[in-house]
């Protein structure tokens, strides 16, 4: 059951990865910072402080907003971008910062990207060193910063990957592809909180469901109704907007979300739908045809509420002999 209380924001593992670099590495600069500060080597001591203000900045930003993109570009190019100038300052003693380094932009950018970017960054600082480093420290250097690339390449790839999969499993559903029930709920909470909070920008709900659904999966079994719901989703994804998702509420019953869509629109929409499952050949062989519900958020309204007025609507509209469109 939705509850009517906001969703409590979970960290993502993006966030959870910009927090721990950008704020391990802010505490660890800082007395290196000071170091500098004592020894009176200002140029370094100017670029630590800047690394430390500039982490910081980053980790505040990421708790508050749970932006993630631009902050790990961001933080990706501060990470190099410290590491080359304390090289350029200090020389060939400081090349052992540029492994962290190295690891760290693989966590923060697509694997692709962060390839690019640190072999860029490698031959930067190859070029800067070529009068210091003799033909075996280049050696040794490189061919220990390609298997640090290499390694952190192979790992990010895998671990994205990974991720995705299981995003997909914890919010898709199996048969048919189109959102489940759980990201449904998740979607509906997150529009609730931010109507509660911007009122100007109108959202819809479209409820849809089978008509004659049960007959045909009674008549020709539970794999003959699997390809109806099937063919229905990617019938229905074809016309759906690019701001809008399709979810699964359950059997044969489908929710779409539309966002910044006054009730007017969303009736349009409706009703698109519905033509189109009407004449779709396959589905039109097997009596297959929906009746919609359409509700437009009410302020102060809980999600149940919304789903309910949009769930009676529908019925009105199987009352009304099926195949129809009605409006809460």
């Amino acid at each position: 059951m939705i509850t009517h209380s906001a969703p409590i924001k979970k960290r993502s593992a993006e966030e959870s990865i910009i927090l721990t670099l950008s704020g391990a590495s802010s505490i660890g600069v800082l007395p290196f910072a000071i170091y500098r500060i004592m020894e009176s080597d200002w140029a370094v001591a100017c670029l630590d402080l800047f690394a430390v203000l500039a982490l910081g900045s980053l980790f505040v930003y990421v708790y508050r907003t749970h932006k993630t993109q631009l902050p790990g570009r961001i933080l990706a190019f501060v990470s190099m971008f410290v590491v080359f100038v304390t090289v350029l300052l200090k020389g060939i003693s400081q090349l052992m910062w540029i492994f962290p380094a190295l690891t760290a932009v693989f966590f923060l950018l697509p694997a692709n990207m962060a390839a690019i970017y640190s072999i860029l960054i490698l031959l930067s600082i190859g070029y800067v060193l070529r009068e210091q480093l003799t033909i075996f420290l280049a050696l040794e250097f490189y061919v220990t910063a390609t298997a640090t690339l290499l390694f952190s390449y192979a790992f990010s790839d895998r671990m994205r990957k990974q991720q995705q999969q299981l995003t997909e499993l914890a919010t898709c559903d199996p048969l048919t592809g189109a959102g489940n029930r759980r990201a449904m709920e998740q979607k509906l909470l997150e529009v609730i909180a931010f109507q509660r909070r911007e009122q100007s920008l109108p959202v819809s709900l479209i409820l849809m469901d089978l008509d004659n659904f049960k007959k045909v999966n009674d008549a020709y079994g539970h794999a003959k109704g699997d390809d109806i719901l099937r063919v229905f989703v990617e019938t229905i994804e074809k016309r759906i907007r690019s701001t809008d998702k399709l979810y699964r509420f359950g059997g044969e019953e489908f929710v779409i979300i539309a966002d910044n869509t006054p009730l007017k629109e969303a009736i349009k929409l409706a009703e698109e739908f519905r033509f189109s499952i009407e004449n779709e050949g396959w589905l039109a062989k097997h009596n297959i045809t929906i009746s919609v519900g359409t509700a437009k958020y009410a302020p102060h309204e809980t999600a149940f509420e919304w789903l309910g007025r949009a769930d009676r609507a529908m019925y009105q509209a199987k009352e009304l002999g099926r195949n129809n469109c009605c409006v809460a």
